[in-house]
């Protein structure tokens, strides 16, 4: 069992690694689709897969006007997508605590356009708290429950194998591990 010390990263092998950053990217990915956003792709980066990236469809960078309803609920979407990679990568790791503690680095970039993404709802201090809680509820809601784990270890494999899946890949798995938006 590990301290409460970070892991370094030197010490956590490579494979451990790129299986942590494509659990990352499956739970962006598995969520995107479910919230039926347009997911082209989901894939890990060259040349050792320790960053990746989810990608979308041009329609998927329309401008947004948080003062029209439905903008408001693609925003809270795009957050949960965001935040959906995180709580799979924590899974990840949790699982992985007996071995591991690492100090997780890969979140910078979701945080920042989450940061962004929160700043045109024009937020009071209450409010976000309290609309940050409900996307991370959604995120977790989604990325815990056994069918999508399952979903999301096979989307992770394949990324690890492969560096990248595409959109048929991923419903492929998502269908075959009877993944839907909870209730």
């Amino acid at each position: 069992m590990t301290d409460t010390h970070p892991t370094p990263v030197h010490e956590i092998p490579l494979g451990i690694r790129r299986k942590a950053i494509a659990v990352h990217e499956a739970g962006h990915a598995l969520v995107a689709v479910l919230l039926r956003r347009d997911v082209t792709e989901a894939l890990l980066h060259p040349p050792d897969g320790l960053s990746g990236q989810t990608r979308f469809a041009d329609a998927e960078s329309a401008p947004l006007d948080p003062t029209v309803e439905a903008d408001r609920r693609r925003v809270a979407d795009a957050i949960v997508v965001l935040m959906a990679g995180q709580v799979a990568e924590a899974e990840y790791w949790r699982r992985q605590a007996s071995l591991y503690s690492p100090r997780v680095n890969s979140h910078r970039s979701d945080a920042a356009e989450i940061l962004t993404l929160k700043s045109g709802l024009a937020l009071g201090p209450e409010q976000d708290a309290l609309f940050t809680g409900y996307c991370i509820e959604k995120a977790k809601k989604l990325v815990l429950q056994d069918a999508a784990q399952a979903a999301i270890q096979e989307i992770a494999m394949g990324l690890c194998e492969t560096m990248s899946m595409l959109r048929t890949e991923l419903d492929e798995i998502i269908a075959r591990h009877r993944v839907k938006l909870p209730k």
